[in-house]
């Protein structure tokens, strides 16, 4: 679609016919009075000429791999030129994707904004203890399947880019499966950084709320107990020093009404509240935090005008960041201590999941109003000011019921392909049984499957019901891969491989054709 206004590039400017300068780049939105978002040639132009502005030698791009169509996914290192000296503590990493969802579109422009800040000589103090790696256009093929009302009721811009890749998935359901090149592009991303906060830009259209922008940590029931409480110190830390700025936040949720305690009882634990979203590994911050780190979803108000969500979701970023530089000390012995944890095999695997306890808690209760738009353009959904408090029940966390300590490793005999690659991808190690060897096991007998009629991101979910037989000792073969359950990734291991999962590889079908009676995993116990 060609563009109707008139766009301001990047160039040089001659002040008092004097001398030219450099002037700083503006983004599209900033261009044309926030009327339209970026593409990914806008994007790589406005990088380029980041680089070149007073200090942007603190701005290193690559390509961090190939979209499903080809495209190249930009990635852009923010570090100091100059290495901490050798007796100065090694900075912290950060991993910021913005667009996994390419109709929600402020996070790659808050991402541009900031790497021009950066490039420029700002936030040189969190510069000297963090380094910062920007994906600005995770989902590129979506955000150049550009579309004139591909996201209604969103209060601009009207074009914007789908929610599914090129293949038609949803990149925030494919952390598990990684269907996906994309997915594999991060998760590649995720094991070279090894970032201490992983942050997922987004946009919300849901209940009309009072916030310029809502946020949530990993909801993961198996999450490490001192990385969960990290998390959610640092948001309320977060929202603390934003509201000074003008920004008001709070955790990400809806206003429904919930069989919140799993019993389908309707006079038990059914209660009008604000909910969170989902605690399972599919997505990407309830995945990446099963790594012992932080991860913190930002989902921006889609009824908040365009400049605003940009500023709001700037703000959050770097605010977020500077927060967890002010405990970094505490951060990383939080961490350290969650992977001490599994080595020393003090570590538990929970299912049965519903959501927690709700806490009574005041929320801003907004209102929205409908504005039509002219001619061919979208009806979009307006915030209006006026917002009141109310409290109410706040569901915010998940618990799981039933829990099992982590065997030794786990045993797949003869292990697919597929299944091999998906334990590569997502850095868990295993080793090839070299010989045959004894080891004592649990097995787990399939009493009965369960799964839909319709497929969901191109297979069919899968319920397994069973029964754990009572250990005893066999050979593993040849052909054995074992997977120690001692190592950092042990969480996510657990939740690839264990039959009671409720994000499993067997949910998605990879062990279906080998589960007849008995899962095909077997748990190595002492």
């Amino acid at each position: 679609m060609r563009r109707t206004s008139k766009r301001i590039p990047a160039a040089f400017l001659l002040l008092g016919g004097l001398a030219a300068q450099t002037i700083e780049p503006r983004t599209v939105p900033e261009a044309t009075a926030y009327a339209e978002t970026s593409r990914a040639a806008d994007v790589q132009r406005f990088v380029d000429a980041c680089v070149g502005l007073s200090h942007g030698d603190r701005l290193t791009v690559r390509v961090a791999g190939k979209s499903e169509q080809g495209r190249a996914m930009l990635a852009v290192k923010v570090a100091l030129p100059t290495p901490p000296a050798a007796d100065a503590p090694a900075r912290l990493r950060a991993l910021v994707i913005a667009d996994i969802h390419a109709g929600e579109v402020e996070g790659k422009e808050a991402v541009q904004v900031l790497l021009r800040e950066f490039a420029s000589g700002q936030h040189e103090a969190l510069l000297r203890g963090m380094e910062l790696w920007f994906v600005p256009i995770y989902n590129v093929d979506g955000n150049e399947a550009v579309k004139l009302g591909n996201r209604r009721g969103q209060n601009g811009p009207d074009v914007v880019g789908t929610r599914h890749n090129a293949n038609e998935l949803d990149l925030n359901r494919d952390f598990v499966k990684a269907d996906a090149k994309e997915t594999r592009v991060l998760l590649s991303l995720w094991n070279e950084l090894d970032p201490h906060l992983f942050v997922d830009l987004h946009t919300t259209n849901g209940s009309f709320h009072g916030y310029q922008l809502t946020y949530a940590p990993s909801l993961s029931a198996n999450l490490d107990r001192g990385v969960d409480r990290l998390g959610r110190e640092l948001l309320a830390a977060t929202r603390a020093a934003l509201r000074p700025q003008g920004f008001e936040t709070f955790d990400y949720g809806n206003f429904e009404t919930h069989d919140w305690d799993g019993s389908g009882a309707p006079d038990s634990g059914s209660e009008r509240g604000w909910f969170t979203y989902d605690h399972r590994a599919r997505y990407g911050v309830n995945g990446f935090a099963l790594r012992n780190r932080v991860a913190i979803l930002s989902e921006a108000y889609s009824y908040a005008d365009f400049e605003t969500r940009i500023a709001a979701t700037r703000a959050f970023v770097l605010t977020l960041c500077e927060q967890l530089l002010q405990r970094r000390d505490e951060a990383l012995a939080v961490m350290a201590r969650a992977e001490r944890r599994l080595a020393d095999g003090d570590a538990w695997f929970g299912w049965q999941t519903t959501f927690g306890d709700p806490e009574p808690l005041p929320v801003l209760v907004g209102e929205a109003e409908e504005v039509k738009g002219e001619g061919d353009r979208p009806t979009r959904i307006v915030q209006q000011p006026g917002a009141h408090e109310e409290t109410m029940p706040v569901f915010r966390r998940f618990r799981a019921h039933a829990q099992r300590r982590l065997p030794e490793a786990w045993a797949i005999v003869g292990p697919s392909p597929e299944v091999v690659q998906r334990l590569q991808w997502h850095g868990v190690q295993f080793r090839a049984v070299e010989a045959p060897t004894r080891r004592r096991v649990e097995r787990f007998a399939v009493d009965k499957k369960k799964k839909p009629k319709r497929p969901y991101q191109g297979h069919q979910e899968l319920v397994l019901e069973g029964h754990w037989e009572p250990a005893y000792e066999t050979e593993l073969p040849l052909g054995t891969i074992v997977i120690d359950a001692h190592q950092p990734h042990a969480l996510v291991a657990a939740t690839l491989l264990e039959p009671e999962s409720e994000d499993s590889l067997s949910s998605w079908n990879f062990f279906e054709a080998a589960t007849d009676e008995l899962y095909p995993v077997l748990r190595v116990v002492r």
